[in-house]
């Protein structure tokens, strides 16, 4: 086949510098076109995991596998990102086109850290993306209850909670079914199980997992690199963990928007630009006062709410 059939596809792994692209039945490994790699444009960012791509089907040279050159990104109708403190970019994109993002974290063994649930909710919806709380290895406790005590707000405000165990293979039916025919990711904390979830919902496939160190109580990373396995008619992607998370893409304008518990509330307030910190009249402030909002959410929104800056 000669060189500059034009074909699409989505990138599903990026090791060193090549691409690598499903499209039909084959996966390609891609290269950039030279301006993706010198452009400074917004427009011009280099292509992450998931992206939808143009690209030229080529010969390759050295090696028999069928091989591209990617030429344009199509628009994004997701992302999942969050604020960097390294490189020429403010911010990072883990992954765009998601459907769903399950949002992995253990009832123990690293302990449950609501704060982090909240931050990543924020970049869920500020993404346009659905989140899955998922909430790891309740085969650590006897009584089940105890978990749904910690994180029936989350239900209440018409977030979907699972409750499973990679061990014992409770809530992986509620996870398959979520990820059949969609694009989705799980990311959290190291040692909260993600890879092990998917080892589970994979049995064949080869994956690496770790354990929590036992001095720090935080778990040690075991995925490298980020790549979407294929499951059946979806495909499902491993993050490597992390112990931070900063929210990208929002301000003290906008934060509220994205906090669904205060929607009912906040157009109550005195003023339109209230940021439900330190304004008088402020209805939010109130129910939460009064407990119509949880106690724990709106202290982590104005934990948020002090990182961000007034405007974008």
């Amino acid at each position: 086949m000669e060189n500059g059939m034009l074909k699409e596809g989505f990138v599903i792994s990026k090791k060193g510098a090549y691409f690598y692209v499903v499209s039909g039945e084959r996966i390609y490994r891609c290269s950039l076109r030279g301006k993706f790699r010198l452009g400074d444009k917004r427009e011009e960012v280099l292509p992450v995991v998931g992206d939808n791509v143009e690209f030229r089907e080529e010969k390759s040279e050295t090696s028999g596998e069928p091989s591209g050159l990617i030429v344009a990104i199509s628009p994004r109708k997701s992302i999942f990102a969050r604020s960097s403190s390294t490189g020429k970019l403010r911010y990072r994109v883990l992954c765009a086109n998601l459907d769903y993002v399950f949002l992995v974290f253990a009832v123990l063994s690293p302990r449950l850290n609501l704060r982090l649930v909240d931050r990543m909710l924020v970049a869920a919806e500020c993404g346009g993306i659905t989140p899955v709380i998922c909430i790891n290895k309740s085969d650590l406790i006897d009584d089940r209850s105890e978990i749904f005590e910690k994180v029936s707000h989350y239900e209440a405000i018409d977030y979907e909670v699972i409750i499973c165990s990679a061990l014992d293979g409770s809530g992986l039916d509620s996870i398959m079914r979520r990820i059949m025919g969609s694009r989705a990711i799980m990311v959290g904390p190291s040692g909260v199980g993600k890879t092990s979830l998917i080892a589970a919902l994979a049995p064949g496939m080869d994956l690496r997992t770790g354990d929590v160190s036992s001095k720090t109580g935080k778990g040690r990373h075991t995925t490298s690199h980020f790549e979407l396995h294929p499951f059946g008619s979806g495909y499902l992607g491993d993050t490597p963990g992390f112990r931070e998370f900063g929210i990208w893409g929002v301000s003290k304008e906008t934060l509220d928007e994205h906090f669904r518990d205060f929607s009912g509330f906040r157009d109550q307030c005195r003023f339109s630009t209230c940021t439900h910190s330190h304004e008088p009249g402020c209805a939010v402030k109130e129910a939460a006062a009064k407990g119509l909002i949880d106690a724990g959410r709106f202290d982590s929104y104005t934990r948020i709410l002090e990182t961000l800056p007034d405007k974008l």
